[in-house]
Order: C-alpha cells, then sequence, then structure tokens
C-alpha cells in the first residue's frame, strides 16, 4: 500500500496541477465594432480642450446609448467636467453624438458630419497605432478622424473584478452594462492606463468602448481586459486540497489498521 501512494499520490497531485493553467486562462474576447468617419469641418474636430480627463463623461449612459458630457447644463453637481471649450456635439439631454449619424448636427446648417463606414470585428488584446479611416487601417486623418465603437458580451465565469489595460489618442471610454469603467477624455497624445470594476456577479455582462480621434497628428487606441478573481479558491486547489487530503486519510487509516 506505501508503494502504491508513494506512485499514485506525485501522479494525482501532478494531474490537478496541471489544471491550474487551465483554471487561470480567460477565454478569448472577441469584440463587435462599428467605423465612423467624423467630417474634418466638424465642429468640435481641432477645437477642444488639450489634456487627459477623468471626469468628462457622466456614470450611465444616456437614452440613445452614447457617453452624456459631465457639465452642470447636463445635470452634473460634483467633480463636473469645466475644460474650455466644450464639446458642441451634444444632444439637448448631453449626449455625445460622435458615434451616431443620425444625431450629430456639426456640420453647416445642423447637417451631420458623421458618417458611418463599415463594421468587423476584433480580438483582444488590441492594438492599432494608426487607427485612422476608413475603419481603422488609414495612414493620416487628411480625409476626417476616425471613430468607433467597440461591444461584446463578457461571460464572467465568478464573482470577481475585471481589470482593464487602455490606451488613446484621444478619447476613450469604456462602459460596463452601462456604467462607465473607464474614462480617458481629453485631445492628447498616446496616454496608456488602467482601471478595475468592482466586484461583479458571474454571468453575462455587457462592454462597450467608445473611441474618438478628435484632432489632427496621431490617432492610436489600445485595449485589453483581464480578470482579478476574487478570494474563492480556484477549482484546481480543490481539487489538488482533495486528493492531499484522501492520501493523507488513508495513510492514516494504514496506520491505525496495520495490515
Amino acid at each position: 500500500m506505501r508503494a502504491f501512494l508513494r506512485n499514485v499520490i506525485p501522479t494525482m497531485a501532478a494531474a490537478a496541477m496541471a489544471l491550474a493553467p487551465c483554471a487561470a486562462r480567460a477565454s478569448t474576447v472577441t469584440m463587435s465594432v462599428t467605423y465612423y468617419t467624423i467630417a474634418e469641418n466638424d465642429q468640435d474636430m481641432n477645437h477642444l480642450a488639450s489634456g487627459v480627463f477623468s471626469n468628462e463623461v457622466q456614470n450611465n449612459l444616456g437614452s440613445n446609448g452614447l457617453p452624456i458630457l459631465n457639465t452642470a447644463m447636463y445635470g452634473c453637481t460634483s467633480n463636473c467636467f469645466t475644460a474650455m471649450p466644450l464639446p458642441q456635439d451634444v444632444t439637448s439631454s448631453g449626449e455625445i453624438t460622435w458615434w451616431s449619424p443620425a444625431l450629430n448636427n456639426g456640420g453647416p446648417g445642423g447637417t451631420s458630419d458623421v458618417v458611418e463606414t463599415g463594421t468587423g470585428t476584433i480580438t483582444l488584446p488590441y492594438e492599432n497605432f494608426d487607427f485612422y479611416p476608413p475603419n481603422g487601417t488609414g495612414g493620416n486623418d487628411a480625409n476626417g478622424f476616425q471613430a468607433a465603437v467597440f461591444s461584446a458580451t463578457l461571460d464572467v465565469p465568478t464573482t470577481e473584478s475585471l481589470s482593464f489595460t487602455i490606451g488613446a489618442d484621444d478619447v476613450a471610454f469604456v462602459y460596463l452594462d452601462g456604467s462607465v469603467v473607464c474614462d480617458l477624455g481629453g485631445v492628447h497624445g498616446y496616454s496608456p492606463g488602467t482601471c478595475t470594476t468592482p466586484v461583479v456577479n458571474a454571468g453575462d455582462h455587457t462592454l462597450e468602448l467608445f473611441y474618438s480621434d478628435l484632432e489632427e497628428t496621431g490617432a492610436v487606441l489600445t485595449f485589453n481586459v483581464t480578470t482579478t478573481v476574487s478570494n474563492a479558491p480556484e477549482a484546481s486547489s480543490l481539487v489538488l486540497l482533495a486528493v492531499t487530503l484522501a492520501a493523507l486519510g488513508i495513510m492514516g487509516l494504514r496506520a491505525r489498521h496495520p495490515a
């Protein structure tokens, strides 16, 4: 029996430990993307405040599914966005329209300066250091400014926090279930950073990323999502623990009742 245990316990433990990387790996995240081109002469392009701001949009998306400008005019009461000049491509309720041909009124006579140019998919991690029209494949912003909306349904396996790495030139706003997670506002060069959600329940969650280039010279977007699992032990750890306890139990039984 001792020889059996000497052989089987290391084998079972190794098998259990081999499961650990599989349990920790997140599945590949694929995001749908809709691309927009904003015209060179739109009233907001080459005309907004420079700097990196973390308070440009409100906590929740608006009724049209767009970010809401975080100013007193649209209901902000604390930590309001005041960098001048403020975006003018907004609806009467403050939703920013860089991602809506139907709602944008930035052109002459109130006509739209936003055109939807295509759709596609990307997988994370995503890096595009030349995010120019058309559809993030161009070489410069001489023919307009690139905007895009990325979306996915995240299948979160456990109660945990989600951590995002994001960098952009210029704005990038990330929302989970309609609430802002990353607010990377303002006109600026490539600015990378991280942001983490509160603990969320296991199950499906809606992820949305709104990106827009706002000024000539430079258009970049990088994005990824990882998980920060809460303190619950992984399944593989539980398997290893069970194997160890079972082996100790058998050895104890043999010690009490020798053959």
